[in-house]
């Protein structure tokens, strides 16, 4: 049984506590965020920007899906990727260790 624990990372930097140290993440947390990031870092957020067509939007969604489940944490086929009417997503998924993850990603 893996241990997840992490730093707190909010628009790229550490998130401190009162008395300046690193705040730590744990358990679904920590993979929330590090789903955050995968998606973030594949690039696809940047292609949502400009789709005003429902079928392009559709055809991103399954491709931040499909990046997602490559965490090997996550329970295959119990990955959500909603596209809100406020431009961001939710991304919510069945973790194998902790239940259920669920995060927040502005395009």
């Amino acid at each position: 049984m893996a241990i997840n624990i992490d730093l707190s990372i909010v628009d790229g930097d550490f998130v401190l506590s009162p008395t300046l140290t690193a705040q730590k993440l744990s358990e679904a947390s920590v993979v929330s965020q590090d789903i955050k990031h995968r998606v973030l870092e594949s690039g696809l957020l940047v292609k949502l920007v400009k789709l005003r067509n429902i079928n392009g939007i559709a055809q991103v969604l399954t491709e931040i899906e499909l990046e997602v489940e490559k965490d090997d944490r996550l329970v295959p086929g119990t990955i959500y990727v909603h596209h809100n009417d406020d431009k961001t997503l939710s991304i919510k998924a069945q973790t194998k260790q902790y239940n259920k993850a669920a995060l927040e990603a502005n395009p």
